[in-house]
């Protein structure tokens, strides 16, 4: 008979040992599933800032373009001040030289600029790079505010002299029209989306870089091949023209080296320089 009591006692025992550990258990899964919540919010909210840009990079999933966009107080298409571009690599692209407008000091401008085109009339801007000539037929009918500013922009000369700052293969985007070379300039003001719903982003396509709704500035990429559609996903960027003549010239930027192509958006800057050495538009 002791010996029974004594062997119920154990087994008490026994189940007292087992639920105390299980409880323990359970108390350390809480623990671990906090950590991992708590890393699965902070991967997030590092993915978000990728994934939708900031004011101090270019980027979505892959690398999106973006661009900041204040807009200073003063009457629309005034100059309020000028800003300084980060200088060049060394080495031109292409064999080519640096234009005389390299390096200087770019305008800011209080805006978005009054309306000033004709939405029914056709703009063809001229882009003279490094490496070549590439036309592009702009679409003021679609893009009537963000065609116009460009338009604004191209005749004060903003563009000339300015460099390619961003070269991303994983989705074929050439980026370039920020007045600091940095990724992060801007003329001074914001433009409003023009969404149409129905974008694709096909090779031959210009559009509107921006960092978030409504943030378009100057910043600006082309589409050089397919891996351009990857962003039909994220159909954020306002499409306002579309190359008629010189995609080749735009692919053959396109394959230049790059800083370090194994960290992502902080190594596509060009290690030569692709100098716009002008950026004109034509009204016919």
């Amino acid at each position: 008979m002791p010996s029974r009591a004594r062997e119920r006692q154990l087994a008490k025992l026994a189940a007292r040992r087992q639920a105390e550990r299980r409880a323990a258990q359970r108390r350390r899964n809480l623990v671990i599933g906090g950590i991992a919540a708590g890393v699965a919010i902070i991967a997030l909210i590092v993915l978000a800032s990728v994934f939708f840009g900031g004011n101090d990079e270019s980027a979505v999933a892959s690398g999106t373009p973006s661009t900041p966009g204040a807009t200073p107080s003063g009457k629309p298409g005034t100059q309020t001040g000028t800003v300084q571009p980060t200088p060049a690599p060394a080495t031109v692209a292409c064999g080519g030289t640096a234009p005389k407008t390299a390096g200087q000091p770019k305008p800011q401008f209080a805006g978005p600029p009054p309306m000033n085109i004709d939405p029914a009339a056709t703009y063809t801007a001229t882009f003279e790079t490094s490496c070549g000539t590439i036309v592009v037929e702009l679409d003021p009918k679609t893009a009537p505010q963000t065609v116009n500013s460009f338009v604004f922009l191209a005749d004060k000369g903003y563009f000339d002299g300015q460099y390619v700052t961003r070269l991303d293969t994983s989705i074929d985007v050439i980026q370039a029209g920020d007045p600091t070379e940095t990724g992060s300039g801007g003329p001074g003001y914001s433009i409003p989306d023009e969404l149409t719903g129905q974008e694709s982003y096909v090779p031959g396509v210009l559009a509107m870089a921006n960092g978030g709704p409504n943030t378009g500035g100057s910043q600006f990429f082309i589409i050089t091949g397919p891996n351009g559609q990857k962003l039909d996903a994220n159909p954020a960027y306002t499409i306002f023209g579309n190359i008629v003549k010189g995609l080749d010239v735009a692919q053959k930027i396109q394959q230049l080296p790059i800083e370090d192509p194994s960290t992502g958006m902080a190594g596509q800057r060009p290690t030569q320089a692709i100098y716009f050495d002008s950026v004109t538009v034509k009204k016919s």
